[in-house]
């Protein structure tokens, strides 16, 4: 090997050597251990006001309430998305410095600090109150240049930090079109032009009110209210509350209203119906857009609304809008039988001739109208989940008076159900006229159209008992 070859080897395992020997003297401190530049250090909930003030002149303020709720201040005031009003109080709460680049700065008109392109107010609980100014941006990083009002100190901050306080009223207002406490409801009210539903709460069980009282789909209800309370506008149209004269509110679409511990919430809907110049209008410009377009002459709908919990006239969804539209059978109960998937204790059946009581004894199920003959369970299984199942088609008639005309005044056939440990009892008629099978239940004026399948598995689960 040649000399110089050698020396330049020995001089690399020397210089590894000696990085070894540092390692092992100094070895890297643990994360945990990493000392970390605070610029502003308080507890979050110590937090009660914020005002950012952008270099454009725009302010916007926010305050906590007793009730530990953000609401916005300027530069209106309005509900505040609690979880976007947090994420900036967080983001100012423990604000962690990238780099100190200065102990004792003076030059802050170099870092865009003299005219902040961001200024930020933070009040405390204790009445103390915080100022933080953004400035540019760093030429070698993803950071701001930041300072804390009577620190000399000279600070470099994450840009996304920038990016969480670099916020518009648009960004942290609630954009609930209506908030309300749906799982305290206890009256619902839907109007539109054509028909007024009304829904009353007992319990968690819905009942129709008007246009008179009959049995209500929970489900249906229930998904109503989650519809209207999850629903967020998609734009503000006009914030005075005097929409132009194409939004008029003169003869609405729906109002919907719904009752709380808080009160009474209304939200009245319009629908705009776009003329066919302003639908052609539309198309070419979309079309020149390269974007979907209906068709000239097609009819387009907006749908814009007012609300009690806030000033303005707002653009709506037109899934929501339309689906305070529903017909009454929409959210009647179809269901024959309540029992669900309670079980029962005792059946009293009856089809033409053949009747059996059956009752459940210590797990068993026996014929009581037959010497408490011992039945097959599964048998027993089918015929109660024929009876759970059973649902109407239609709604024929709801005048008690009309039950006669479908052969209800002198029934085939015949259930009564005794469940939740004596506490429900359902009764329910057959009867068939003209081929088609109908039902009502005892002491109720509707009558019901039911499938003619849905009798027969009845007849046959019955029979299989005998």
């Amino acid at each position: 090997m040649k000399p110089l070859r050698l020396l330049l080897a020995v001089a690399v395992m020397l210089g590894l050597a000696g990085a070894i020997w540092y390692s092992e003297k100094n070895p890297p401190k643990p994360k945990d251990e990493i000392k970390t530049t605070k610029i502003i250090s308080v507890g979050e909930d110590q937090i009660r006001r914020v005002r950012i003030t952008r270099s454009a002149g725009d302010t916007l303020a926010m305050e906590r309430g007793e009730d530990s709720k953000w609401r916005l201040t300027e530069p209106k005031a309005y509900k505040a998305e609690e979880y976007s009003a947090n994420n900036v109080a967080n983001s100012l709460a423990s604000l962690n410095a990238e780099q100190l680049v200065a102990e004792k700065n003076t030059d802050w008109a170099s870092f865009g600090l003299e005219s902040p392109k961001i200024r930020v107010s933070v009040g405390l609980k204790d009445g103390k109150e915080l100022k933080l100014a953004l400035g540019d941006e760093a030429p070698t990083s993803s950071a701001i240049y930041a300072r804390l009002e009577g620190d000399d100190r000279l600070f470099t901050i994450g840009s996304y930090v920038k990016s969480s306080l670099d916020k518009s009223p648009a960004d942290l207002r609630d954009k609930r079109i209506l908030p309300f406490d749906s799982d305290k409801v206890s009256r619902l009210t839907v109007t539109t032009k054509e028909r007024t539903l009304e829904f009353g709460k007992a319990g968690t069980a819905w009942q129709i009110v008007k246009p008179r009282p009959l049995r209500a789909d929970n489900y249906s209800v229930d998904d109503l209210v989650r519809t209207v309370r999850d629903a967020n506008f998609e734009s503000v149209l006009d914030e005075s509350g005097k929409p132009p004269a194409k939004y008029s509110f003169a003869s609405p679409y729906a109002v919907f209203e719904v009752v709380d511990p808080g009160g009474v919430h209304t939200l009245t809907v319009g629908r705009h119906e776009e003329k066919d110049k302003e639908t052609k209008d539309k198309a070419a410009k979309d079309k020149a857009a390269k974007k979907d377009t209906k068709a000239a002459g097609e009819k387009k709908h907006t749908y814009f609304a007012k609300t009690s919990a806030m000033p303005g006239v707002f653009q709506v969804s037109v899934a929501m809008s339309e689906a305070l539209n529903k017909k009454l059978d929409d959210f009647r109960n179809k269901k024959l039988f309540e029992f669900a998937w309670s079980d029962p204790q005792k059946l009293e059946v009856r089809d033409g001739d053949l009747r059996m009581v059956i009752e459940k004894k210590a797990d068993k199920w026996l014929r009581a109208d037959a010497g408490s003959k011992e039945l097959p369970a599964d048998k027993v299984q089918a015929l109660i989940d024929n009876l759970r199942n059973m649902t109407s088609k239609a709604f024929t008639a709801d005048d008690a008076s009309a039950q006669a005309r479908y052969g209800l005044e002198k029934p085939v056939a015949e259930a009564k159900v005794t469940s939740d440990e004596g506490k429900r009892v359902e009764r329910v008629f057959f009867a068939a006229a003209s081929d088609r099978h109908y039902a009502a239940r005892e002491k109720e004026p509707a009558t019901y159209e039911i499938d003619k399948n849905a009798v027969a598995d009845f007849q046959r689960s019955l029979a299989a008992l005998k």
